[in-house]
């Protein structure tokens, strides 16, 4: 599949991931109903890194068992339908950042932005910063360093803007400080622009 068409049987894929779950596991794997499953998607993430405008997504489900059944039931169907093999996954073993344990998570990687992650891979690191982790995952912005940037944090999300079904999905979410907006519209309108050109859909974006 050419890559367009693989974005495309990434998303019927991850609907389906859905679809075969009871109530009972949605609201484990939602947190009891705290998430919506349409919170939870990750089409636009890994959309994001086959076009090589992020090294990297993470999959970080509730457990292990269903980032594996992720992993198997939608992301290694659609890498095995790409004509042009440009991604690779990693599942993580004993890293942590500043804010969360990583472990049994999982990188779906683009090989461009392969450098980035080599510490990972290799296991060299049992931490890592959040700068790392922002560089990574393409994040425009940092989280607050000090308590005072507590107050001038922004939250920014990108939206898939479905103008057909008249409804906004996110995409991807961040946090930025007031003084790293401009640089984000940028970084937005560098997405929206490569989206639109390659998959045929539009972004808006949300920073409050």
């Amino acid at each position: 599949m050419e890559t367009k068409e693989t974005f495309e049987y990434f998303c019927l894929l991850e609907k389906q991931f859905w679809r075969n779950f009871d109530k009972k596991t949605i609201e484990y794997i939602t947190f009891q109903g705290e998430l919506k499953p349409e919170d939870m998607l990750l089409y636009g993430e890994f959309g994001f890194t086959l076009l090589g405008l992020k090294p990297a997504l993470l999959i970080e489900f509730r457990d292990e068992s269903i980032n594996k059944l992720y992993i198997e039931t939608v992301a290694q169907p659609a890498f095995y339908a790409m004509k042009t093999k440009t991604l690779e996954y990693h599942v993580v073993q004993n890293v942590k950042t500043q804010e969360s344990d990583l472990h049994d998570c999982v990188f779906i990687y683009n090989s461009q932005g392969r450098m980035l992650l080599e510490p990972i891979l290799h296991e060299k690191v049992s931490e890592i910063s959040e700068e790392t982790m922002a560089s990574i995952l393409d994040y425009p912005g940092h989280l607050p360093r000090s308590e005072r940037e507590i107050p001038t944090m922004k939250t920014v999300i990108y939206f898939h803007d479905r103008i057909d079904k008249k409804s906004l999905i996110a995409l991807t979410s961040f946090a930025i400080q007031l003084s790293e907006q401009e640089k984000t519209v940028t970084h937005f309108k560098h997405y929206q622009q490569v989206c639109r050109d390659k998959f045929g859909i539009s972004l808006k974006l949300l920073i409050q």
